[in-house]
């Protein structure tokens, strides 16, 4: 097995740092004091404030005291559970074993090494989606799911192999291991600064003094005892809220924020083997000033089920561009509409019709976003035997009809019909009692009987048959019946064959 621990060190102060916008980062680490607090002391600090003096440990007080501009918040545990989450959510994307702690998540990845370009490319994507998520990680790697875990809080790149993790183990401080918290004045009272010199101890000793607990949790991240983890379990529907750092008044902003919902929602279609096929993005207006206009939906709809980051991405950048606020947006939401049943696609040497139609799938869904939806339409079958009515034109991206069985064979057995249907059709010339078009025409098959349209008022009763000419063109042409309520009855042109 292979284990990536990835570790949020300091989740409460990146949690803090959501309420700035992004650009505005840089900036507070070097001009604003932030801290977190826990317990009236503080938990964690930025660079700013450590630069002021003020240390872990210190009770608010003093903070205050040594920075008057001092930015202090509490610690929201509420906000770090749902932001594990959203970290989960993204490591599925390279894995469904996915474990939450309390500070991050743990992947099993022994099987996802190879599919994403071994584990360099693993580690480097999976880094770089956290921090897109506008969080810092630590990752480490190791045979053991507790080895990786105590390697993460450690330091950060830390990768041990089966030869070198006892090693790597060995020289990792004592107070790394949670079993012994409440021993750890006793430990260094005795010197044992390292989990190397705690394992030298007698185990019978450790037992005694310090509870089984602690040799669990050594036997575990050596490899001694087996780890029975709980893997994480994403809800059977999603809908992701995103509050913003700083009102919105213009689209453009929004993308940014909107993509790291579109991860989520991609990690939750991953895990669930799904994609796609209609999704919206809510915008929460601010209500102070705009109580009519609360919230406004873009709703998207694809003409090809999807679970592709980027494609998604781009196609919402789309729908944005063409939205116009009525009011600041102050939060987000996403929410999966609709999705279908979709299996990992199989690499392949040569293009194939699938990919093909998915490829069709993204232009047209291009388009309706740009130009429209009304604007590209495609055919439809109609319930109708008269050839220029059996066809309607609908939306590009509306579902199709759904066919049975039945219908299918019917329309297999259906007569052939010509590439080019005339939109009105011609009269045709008699020569010799033949019906004639560059030349006489020479009747292949045919007839074929069509009388409909007594209900609407348009009535055809035609003979349909397929000629040549001598110049070896196939025409669908027609003679009205005899007794036809037409003008001029006689043979007409409705269309031509490839």
């Amino acid at each position: 097995m292979l284990w990536i621990a990835l570790y949020l060190p300091q989740l409460p102060l990146d949690l803090a740092y959501r309420r700035w916008p992004e650009a505005l980062h840089d900036t507070l680490d070097r001009t604003v004091p932030i801290v977190v607090a826990e317990a009236k002391r503080i938990r964690w600090a930025n660079p700013c404030a450590r630069d002021a003096g003020i240390e872990i440990g210190m009770q608010e007080s003093s903070a205050h005291a040594r920075a008057a501009d001092l930015v202090l918040m509490a610690r929201d545990l509420g906000a770090k559970a749902k932001a594990i989450i959203e970290v989960a959510l993204w490591a599925l994307h390279f894995t469904p074993q996915v474990s939450l702690q309390a500070d991050g998540v743990l992947l099993e990845v022994a099987a996802s090494v190879r599919l994403f370009g071994g584990r360099e490319n693993l580690l480097r994507s999976l880094r770089d989606g956290v921090r897109e998520l506008g969080l810092t990680p630590q990752l480490a790697l190791a045979p053991t799911a507790t080895a990786a875990w105590l390697l993460a809080q450690h330091a950060d790149a830390l990768y041990a192999d089966s030869e070198s993790c006892t090693a790597m183990l060995d020289r990792l401080p004592v107070h790394l291991l949670q079993s012994v918290q409440a021993h750890l004045d006793t430990l260094h009272a005795i010197g044992c600064q390292q989990i190397g010199q705690l394992r030298n101890l007698p185990r019978t000793g450790i037992t005694r003094r310090f509870g089984a607990a602690v040799l669990t949790e050594l036997d575990k991240a050596f490899g001694s005892e087996p780890e029975v983890l709980a893997w994480y379990e994403p809800p059977e529907t999603f809908c992701a809220r995103l509050e913003l750092p700083a009102r919105v008044d213009n689209t453009e902003a929004l993308l940014f924020a909107a993509r790291r919902l579109l991860m989520q929602m991609t990690g939750w279609l991953v895990s669930r083997h799904a994609a796609v096929s209609r999704f919206s993005l809510l915008l929460h207006h601010e209500t102070v000033r705009h109580r009519e206009h609360t919230i406004s939906t873009v709703l998207i709809t694809l003409g090809s089920a999807s679970r592709d980051l980027v494609h998604l991405t781009l196609l919402l950048q789309e729908h944005l561009a063409k939205v116009t606020l009525s009011a600041s947006v102050i939060e987000l939401s996403l929410q999966a509409e609709e999705i279908v049943q979709l299996a990992a696609p199989n690499s392949e040497l040569f293009p194939t019709a699938v990919n093909q139609a998915e490829s069709l799938g993204r232009l047209m869904e291009r388009l309706a976003s740009r130009l429209g939806q009304e604007a590209i339409s495609r055919f439809a079958l109609a319930a109708d035997h008269r050839p220029e009515r059996c066809s309607t034109r609908t939306p590009a991206l509306a579902a199709p009809a759904s066919r049975n069985s039945r219908s299918e064979a019917l329309a297999a057995a259906f007569p052939t019909r010509p590439s080019w249907l005339l939109a009105q059709p011609i009269p045709l010339l008699i020569r010799r009692h033949k019906p004639f078009y560059q030349s006489s025409l020479r009747l292949l098959a045919g007839p074929e009987r069509i009388e409909a349209g007594w209900w609407d008022d348009a009535l055809a009763t035609r003979d349909y048959f397929i000629a040549r000419n001598d110049a070896h063109l196939l025409l669908w042409i027609y003679r009205e019946r005899q007794g036809a309520d037409v003008s001029e009855p006689g043979w007409f042109l409705h269309g031509f064959f490839a």
